[in-house]
């Protein structure tokens, strides 16, 4: 590699991430031995570089793919600019791949260096909001490379693909184990993400683009008296009609009693009508197959809704892990199956799948601070998850999990792996409140209050708290529980104001 003459460290920033990790590549060792500038890309003069320059840009894109404002006159100034052969370049993009255009500034920014025929030093990165992984194995690797040992980086792959409801990764399910013997069933699941590209940590939720039930295709084609509508009415959403399309099925149809409660008056029947009922009950109920013509039917569905579930593992695995609740009952003389949990419980060898992260519920930066976790059900999923991930790290915490079911017997999900992490000493206490084993219920926030001195101290002691399961029985709940147990008086409040309330609640 030719000598180095100056070396910019260029960020483009909008909420600051860019910004504060330009300046921690600023500081970082892999830059120790060459003198170098942080600066806002919008103050590099692009007329300036030349033969001996190093430019190691840092950004996020604004939106949809745009360049955040201190980055525009940056790339206009290099679009009029001439030849910059003599430039060498890095390019560390930081996205969301919620947008159709992930990084699309950085990846714009890295066409058009190469352009003007200035030379990449490192692949480009493409990072989501996990891009701590990616930086601490990109920024050593690029001190290779500035040291002179170009072939460093040339295997360095750092790119998260934008994977999205139009553009699902088909993940092999490779593993269901059931994890109780009571019913409703819940199951743990893996599914294989190698070669997807897929980055996520614990904390993050997978969404599950399903296939419909093959028994309510096949009872729709039988309404229809037409044999293609298997086919037809295969990917669309079937079993959470938006309101247009009720608001659509009632003027069509003619129906009045459909119309009724479509009204605003009425939210509370429309909510009882539409639980546990799918599209088939809705049409056989108001309509009839001429006033709701297939053809119609299928322009006014849309695709098959994805569904969102907490993941239950790290993210260095090649699998990612759910739990899941089976959802099977009977209504009307038809089985009914979940839309989501039908397709992974089933027959099944895949599911369409994408990522997307849920930074609220990551562990937190400071590795001193305990943690209490709070999970009922399959609500423990992700603290399974997290838990991993602090062992993975090979950094200690103090890790207080309280676990909420039914029946010890039946229903104490994970049960093994919890109480060898316990003995093993890498989750510090397990306390359980099984509902149904005594006289009298005992739920988490029992089981919270009944151990107020060694809780109150590791809140003290900073713990940040996550809490996950049905919204329905946890929501107040365990707040109530805890309020009494900080020492300011607006307790709960107090915590949430600290960042140190991690809830997900469904």
């Amino acid at each position: 590699m030719a000598p180095i003459e100056r070396l910019w460290v260029g960020f483009g920033s909008e909420s600051g991430t860019a910004r504060a990790l330009a300046h921690r590549l600023g500081a970082h060792p892999a830059l120790k031995a060459h003198p170098h500038q942080v600066l806002p890309l919008n103050e590099i003069d692009v007329g300036q570089l030349g033969d001996g320059d190093v430019l190691l840009a840092v950004s996020s894109s604004f939106g949809d793919g745009e360049p955040p404002a201190n980055g525009e006159q940056f790339v206009e100034a290099l679009r009029q600019a001439p030849a910059l052969p003599g430039l060498r370049y890095a390019v560390f993009g930081l996205g969301d791949t919620g947008y159709p255009q992930f990084c699309g500034f950085t990846k714009a920014l890295d066409a058009l260096l190469q352009a003007r025929q200035a030379q990449p030093i490192m692949n480009r990165v493409d990072a989501d909001a996990s891009f701590e992984d990616f930086f601490e194995r990109w920024a050593p690797t690029l001190g290779e490379v500035l040291a002179g040992r170009p072939d460093a980086g040339r295997d360095l792959h750092l790119q998260v693909t934008a994977y999205s409801e139009d553009n699902a990764f088909e993940a092999p399910i490779v593993a269901r184990r059931r994890l109780n013997t009571s019913d409703p069933a819940a199951w743990h699941l893996s599914l294989d993400l190698r070669g997807s590209g897929i980055v996520h940590r614990a904390g993050d939720t997978l969404h599950v683009i399903p296939e419909n039930d093959p028994a309510l295709l096949a009872e729709l084609a039988r309404w229809y008296g037409q044999n293609e509508a298997v086919e037809q009415l295969r990917h669309k959403e079937l079993r959470q009609p938006g309101k247009s399309v009720l608001r659509e099925l009632a003027r069509m149809s003619g129906s009045e009693a459909l119309k009724s409660l479509l009204k605003v008056s009425q939210r509370t029947a429309l909510e009882a009508y539409l639980h546990g009922t799918d599209l088939l009950d809705i049409l056989q109920d108001h309509a009839t197959p001429d006033s709701v013509p297939l053809a119609r039917l299928v322009e006014l569905l849309s695709p098959c809704l994805p569904r969102a579930y907490s993941i239950a593992s790290h993210g260095q695995a090649e699998t990612v892990d759910l739990c899941i609740r089976e959802v099977r009952y009977q209504q009307r003389g038809r089985e009914r199956r979940g839309a989501a949990t039908g397709w992974l419980l089933g027959n099944a060898g895949h599911a369409r799948v994408y990522c997307r992260s849920n930074p609220g519920f990551h562990l937190p930066e400071d590795l001193d601070s305990p943690l209490v976790m709070v999970g009922t059900g399959t609500g423990i999923a992700p603290l399974m998850g997290l838990m991993q991930e602090v062992h993975a790290t090979g950094m200690p915490r103090e890790v207080c999990l309280v676990f909420g079911e039914k029946q010890r017997e039946h229903d104490f999900l994970y049960r093994e792996v919890l109480e060898h992490w316990q003995a093993a000493g890498r989750l510090s206490t397990l306390m359980t409140a099984f509902s149904r084993d005594g006289a009298e219920k005992f739920y988490v926030q029992h089981a919270l209050a009944a151990n107020v001195g060694h809780i109150s101290d590791l809140l003290s002691r900073g713990a940040h708290l996550y809490v996950c399961g049905n919204k329905r029985h946890l929501d107040g709940a365990v707040q109530e529980a805890i309020d009494p147990m900080v020492p300011q008086a607006a307790g709960w409040a107090a915590l949430q104001a600290q960042g140190r309330v991690h809830c997900e609640l469904y």
